[in-house]
């Protein structure tokens, strides 16, 4: 066969056109990608090759004025595995590979596995990321994985640091606890590819200062500091291979220094052990708050590194309500503790200080009648306003009560801040202050005069907490300067330098004169020292004591019990002014169940002296009875909710 070399030449030629084109193609297209797009296709491959890791900045501690560490930092560890180093040929290979071995190393520390649900999860959503499989190792759990783990590949114990409370129970109610933050409501979550969470403040101090938006100074940083992160690189599919150097340190969170003094709240928990109640000290020139103590409390050391769940079901289902700060958010009725300041709106309204009343035991009100403590003894027979406030007698009082009436008393209750919130930077009630509205819209009746002289005796439709108390206590003290209580000292930085001082604040100045609070301090002080003074108990070797007890009997007529008062302020050597509140649920008087924890209290405190108070129990005709309200005209007696109250 003849062939046409013109055709075949051609044919060559259309061929060859061809192939050259499309290489010429071929090669304008990588010259496309590889050149005028390489920048951004090389930006894209970093993306997904370089992943981002947040890293939590330590926590600040907790320190007392004195220095004494409450909340701290300690190591953790954790077991985890490294998946990049146990991968297998397949996927189901190394599920069931990394199964097989978390298995092994439960059974050997004697641990629940995991399962199987949460490794794929963390296979699907992070596999370049090590697994966590055992948490918060213990000592003899971490020999044990240290001694097994050269024969497994990717097994490895990670520290990391954890929130610790040295003291337990002591100052549980101030202190609070942390838990971690929950990475789901993270603002930022999204910009990293493994979000390592923040220990939160949930409780106390520790949710009060921990960021500095709660503290009000933008300028300075609560324990919480700035987190860093770090960057990883991974294979395509998403292994770890390489940690690179750059990133950003973490910056650690400030220190909080508390006004506490650690041997005063050491003490004022211990006197209040057992005890259903609270215990408040301040220093009445400032409003700094020395001691708060809450009984029953919580152990904190069952709160970290995790919250034990046993425990918390229990002291969450315990009656006794142990993680209620009873200081601030326990509202009671305040009995004769209220009198001082009752003594203050009666010489307001004109009567003198050397006006006497007989008392012969009991007071009677239209078809009503009121007993003093006295009335099985005949009575206290002629007292003048000092007497009244020393054997606090409660004829006395009505009787002056009533002719002040219920705008003079509430005038001076106001000024001594009951009935709002002191400022104080933990959650705290306002109380209840008396009004005849309140009372209209609770009963549908009147206000009346012996609703007046219920409220002489600290009893009806009012409620204060013991930092109430306190704070009108230690401006009875200073002479009439009502302060902000506060419990931060100082902000200080990682490295010591002072970054905030806490300043003193007025709230304000108690409605009275200079010549009538030295007449209400007299009685005071014949409380405590006089053989016969209701607080007689209080009295000790170390401080000059001034006081006032208190005795409320509340609840409905099938359930009646009694809350029990004492509150008082002395001036030690030092010339530092005290004032103290102190409150027994369930107790028999203030005078013997409250007035021997201040004499203890001072005495161990300012001493160094341990001791058991003898309590006088001798006639005690040291507070009042509940009125006899059976021919009453319709009244409140509010009594104390502080089972049913919980701020947090």
């Amino acid at each position: 066969m003849k062939i046409n070399l013109t055709t075949y030449t051609s044919r060559i030629v259309i061929i060859g056109f061809i192939l050259l084109a499309g290489y010429g193609i071929l090669m304008l297209k990588l010259w496309v990608e590889q050149i005028q797009e390489g920048p951004q296709h090389r930006e894209k491959i970093s993306k997904q090759s370089i992943r981002r890791i947040r890293e939590p900045s330590l926590r600040g501690r907790i320190l007392t004025s004195d220095l004494h560490i409450l909340a701290d930092n300690a190591p953790a560890y954790d077991a985890f595995f490294y998946l990049e180093e146990m991968r297998q040929p397949d996927r189901n290979k190394t599920i069931n590979h990394i199964l097989d071995t978390a298995a092994y190393l439960a059974k050997e520390i004697k641990r629940p596995a995991i399962t199987k649900e949460d490794l794929v999860r963390h296979l699907n959503s992070r596999p370049g990321l090590p697994f966590p499989v055992f948490k918060d190792l213990n000592r003899e759990e971490m020999f044990i994985l240290h001694e097994i783990s050269p024969g497994i590949k990717g097994l490895g114990i990670v520290p990391r640091t954890t929130r610790v409370y040295p003291e337990g129970s002591v100052a549980a109610h101030i202190i609070g606890f942390t838990r971690p933050e929950d990475p789901v409501s993270a603002e930022d979550r999204d910009e990293y590819s493994y979000y390592i969470p923040d220990l939160v403040g949930k409780r106390g101090v520790e949710k009060t200062f921990d960021i500095f938006d709660v503290i009000g100074n933008p300028g300075v940083r609560g324990m919480r500091g700035i987190p860093g992160y770090s960057l990883v690189e991974v294979d395509h599919r998403g292994y770890v291979y390489k940690t690179l150097d750059e990133g950003i340190k973490p910056m650690d969170g400030n220190n909080i220094v508390l006004t506490i003094n650690w041997k005063a709240q050491k003490i004022a928990d211990s006197v209040m052990r057992g005890n259903k109640g609270a215990f408040v000290l301040l220093d009445a020139e400032t409003g700094a708050v020395i001691a708060m103590a809450s009984a029953p409390t919580f152990d904190l050391r069952n709160f970290s590194p995790k919250i034990y769940q046993e425990y918390y079901s229990n002291i969450n289902k315990d009656p006794s309500k142990p993680m209620l700060n009873r200081a601030t958010s326990g509202v009671y009725t305040p009995g004769s503790i209220l009198k001082p300041l009752v003594a203050m709106a009666i010489l307001n309204s004109g009567v003198s200080p050397n006006k006497q009343v007989v008392c012969d035991g009991q007071t009677r009100i239209g078809n009503s009648k009121i007993r003093c403590a006295s009335w099985q003894s005949g009575g206290h027979g002629p007292l003048t306003m000092t007497g009244a406030i020393e054997n606090s007698c409660n004829n006395y009082f009505i009787e002056n009560g009533c002719i002040a009436g219920l705008d003079a008393i509430s005038e001076v209750l106001q000024s001594a801040g009951i009935g709002r919130s002191t400022g104080f930077c933990l959650p705290d009630m306002k109380g209840q202050i008396p009004t005849s509205e309140f009372k209209e819209r609770a009963t549908g009746y009147k206000w009346n005069k012996y609703d007046t002289a219920l409220l002489s005796i600290g009893q009806g439709i009012i409620l204060i907490t013991p930092l109430q108390a306190a704070v009108y206590c230690a401006a009875i003290a200073n002479g009439g300067t009502v302060y902000r209580p506060y419990i931060l000292k100082e902000i200080r930085d990682p490295f010591g330098n002072l970054l905030q001082l806490t300043q003193p604040e007025v709230k304000g100045h108690l409605k009275t004169t200079p010549e009538n609070l030295n007449i209400v301090r007299q009685g005071m002080h014949l409380s405590v020292n006089s053989p016969h003074g209701s607080g007689k108990n209080a009295k000790n070797e170390v401080i000059d004591l001034y006081g006032k007890t208190g005795t409320a009997e509340v609840g409905p007529s099938y359930n009646r019990h009694k809350n029990t008062w004492f509150i008082g302020f002395g001036t030690t050597y030092e010339d530092k002014t005290y004032a103290v509140a102190i409150l027994v649920e369930n107790g028999e008087t203030g005078g013997r169940s409250c007035a021997p924890l201040a004499a203890r209290f001072f005495t161990e405190w300012l001493s160094g002296k341990e001791i058991e108070t003898p309590v006088d129990t001798s006639e005690d005709t040291s507070d009042e009875t509940i009125p006899d309200l059976e021919d009453a005209s319709p009244s409140i007696n509010t009594h104390s909710n502080a089972e049913d109250t919980e701020a947090e």
